[in-house]
């Protein structure tokens, strides 16, 4: 009796699952169809690259968005057209949109090290460097640590 609940429960996740990522749904769209945050943002940041592609990604709950340039450097949006992570896909990208405490810090023990991904989270940033040191900053800009 206690297997049969179980499995039933267990299908029943399944379905739920399955339905729940049936409604995700991503499109190929143009940057004007962005977030007015987001094609700002490229145009600060990126105003001399080529965008190869742009995608808005619906999920139940959320839209994101992606965009990606013709050198690979792909750029992630949240709902509202925030940055949250640039990953140059191993090439140098921008870092114009850091706090200045984060490029000081980085042309004083890093120079010449070029930034390859940059992630913004709730609690500040992660910059990789082409060497494959991951550094983390506060919100303010402050060195918190490196990560392994």
């Amino acid at each position: 009796m206690k297997t049969k609940v179980n499995f039933q429960n267990t299908l029943a996740i399944i379905l739920f699952l399955f339905a729940f990522t049936a409604n995700a749904k991503t499109k190929s769209i143009t940057t004007a169809q962005l977030p007015a945050n987001a094609q700002d943002f490229l145009k600060k940041n990126f105003a001399k690259a080529t965008v190869a592609s742009a995608w808005e990604d619906k999920e139940m709950f959320d839209t994101d968005y992606k965009v990606q340039f013709s050198n690979g450097i792909e750029v992630e949006f949240d709902g509202n057209g925030n940055w949250e992570e640039i990953d140059g896909n191993h090439n140098a990208v921008p870092v114009s949109m850091l706090p200045s405490a984060i490029t000081t810090y980085l042309s004083q023990h890093y120079k010449g090290q070029n930034v390859v991904q940059i992630d913004k989270k709730h609690w500040g940033y992660k910059v990789e460097l082409a060497s494959g040191i991951e550094l983390e900053f506060n919100n303010a800009g402050k060195f918190l640590r490196i990560d392994d």
